[in-house]
């Protein structure tokens, strides 16, 4: 029974939490439009209201739904200071942005909380041009060092050193509070708010890079780095600027487009130089396939972070799609 009162509570308030989802999403500084501002007023309000009936119904007024129930409260609280319909456009944007700011990390307290309840909805995805950059940069420096090794073997190592660094500082971050907020101020340019508390993204990056490794094929795995490290900013870029067809998880048709057209050029560009001797018409055929499977990848990944299922979908792809066409990989 008691456990039957708070999934209850959780079950009703995932849809509300989404709505906020794509109401953020509106928010964001890439994406802000003053001329939506009423409309959005309109749908806050619906969901401030809806909240409040929910956490304030007798039967959601159980101790077992105590911590869910004060984390949707805390949100409906800062949903209450949404600016007003006055000031001049500057003024207007700077009030949303404080606003959206303070709403953030309410917001991913209530989605950690329904996780609880397996009720999943989507981490917050900020625009953030550095962590795009960065994202691209790691990719070229990645290719780089993996054309100029000697021997696959080398990667092995390499990837396997970072490997060990990273996963133990991740769990060193979970044993010291004091830690984890040194390292996410270190990385705050490039971080996203949800990565206080689950594992970084560089970390599954790194993860990927070593179990691509362990294939001991270089042209397979550049082809999943180059796809991840310039097709997952392509899409990160163009969907919050100008997605406006949804499909799920936050994603849109147009970053998906995006991803897979500039994932498969990066590529493609990247397979004609560690497959110097292959035909082109075969390289793109790889390339293509990896950039598809890594879009799909990208576009339904959920619980596992896009930053190891893309590139792991990209290289296997790429691999059979190279055994279709009869590239021989060794």
């Amino acid at each position: 029974m008691l456990r039957t009162v708070a999934q209850a509570l959780a079950d009703e308030s995932g849809q509300l939490v989404i709505e906020l989802h794509a109401a953020l999403q509106e928010m964001d500084p890439a994406r802000w439009n003053a001329g939506e501002a009423d409309s959005l007023r309109v749908r806050i309000d619906s969901i401030a209201d809806r909240l409040y009936a929910l956490t304030e119904a007798p039967w959601a007024q159980h101790e077992e739904s105590t911590d869910l129930r004060t984390r949707l409260q805390s949100v409906r609280e800062a949903l209450a200071t949404m600016p007003a319909a006055d000031g001049s456009f500057a003024s207007a944007k700077s009030a949303w942005m404080a606003f959206r700011r303070e709403l953030v990390p309410r917001y991913e307290a209530a989605r950690r909380a329904l996780s609880t309840y397996a009720v999943h909805v989507p981490s917050l995805r900020p625009t953030n041009y550095r962590r795009s950059f960065f994202h691209a940069l790691m990719g070229t420096i990645t290719l780089g060092i993996l054309y100029a090794l000697p021997d696959p073997t080398w990667g092995i190592a390499i990837t396997g050193g970072f490997l060990v660094w990273a996963w133990t500082m991740e769990t060193l971050r979970r044993t010291s509070p004091r830690l984890n907020r040194l390292l996410m101020k270190a990385f705050a340019p490039v971080a996203h708010p949800h990565e206080t508390h689950r594992v970084n993204s560089a970390s599954w990056y790194v993860t990927a890079l070593f179990l691509l490794s362990l294939t001991r094929q270089p042209l397979i795995c550049a082809i999943g780095v180059a796809v991840l490290g310039f097709g997952d900013p392509a899409a990160a870029l163009v969907g919050r600027k100008l997605g406006r067809i949804k499909l799920m998880h936050g994603r849109t048709l147009e970053g998906s487009l995006a991803f897979f057209a500039i994932g498969a050029l990066a590529a493609f560009g990247t397979a004609l130089l560690f497959g110097p001797g292959l035909a082109w018409p075969a390289l793109l055929g790889m390339s293509a396939a990896g950039a598809a499977a890594g879009s799909l990848a990208e576009l339904s990944s959920l619980r596992i972070d896009d930053n190891l299922s893309v590139a792991i979908a990209a290289s296997v792809a790429a691999a059979l799609a190279g055994w279709a066409l009869g590239v021989p990989f060794v």
